[in-house]
């Protein structure tokens, strides 16, 4: 009886670990973010603003209706198997971050639409990582996220990494 009780808190106590941790944070569907930016706002600012986020990078990130989809049914087959979702920052490409030198520029796109370079060093790992976003009533919207292995896309979907 007793082991079982302890197995029991054990595991109450590893879902509240994993439910704090920083890399579910992102998890959230846009509906719970807070209110988007100006509408003035560019792409770069946009995207500048959301590596200050906390307690992570893109945390505050309104994504599009077609990711937000994907983010729902990875988190169902999480909730189903046990295996995360995603097991780390994609808009840092890495588990642990501490990030210099960031420099965030328009490879594309104009005032609605946007191809956006955010490169910098990591932990001595020079990394360089691309956000697609358009614009809709609230302001800008990720629809794509590409590091040098993968997409947001393919990591929703559960495909297998490229690295």
């Amino acid at each position: 009886m007793r082991d079982g009780v302890v197995l029991v808190l054990a595991t109450c106590f590893v879902a509240l670990a994993a439910a704090a941790s920083p890399v579910f944070a992102a998890h959230r569907t846009s509906a719970a973010r807070p209110a988007p930016e100006p509408q003035d706002q560019t792409a770069v600012a946009y995207i500048q603003a959301r590596y200050a986020d906390k307690p992570e990078p893109g945390a505050k990130a309104r994504y599009s209706p077609r990711i937000d989809k994907l983010w729902a049914a990875c988190t169902s087959r999480e909730k189903k198997s046990g295996d995360p979702c995603m097991d780390f920052n994609i808009w840092v490409n890495a588990q642990d971050w501490k990030i210099k030198d960031l420099k965030i520029e328009q490879i594309s796109g104009g005032k609605d639409s946007a191809s956006i370079k955010a490169s910098f060093d990591n932990m001595g790992t020079e990394t360089v990582i691309t956000f697609d976003l358009f614009k809709d009533k609230k302001g800008w919207v990720v629809d794509e996220v590409h590091t040098d292995c993968d997409t947001l896309t393919s990591v929703l979907n559960g495909e297998p990494s490229k690295c």
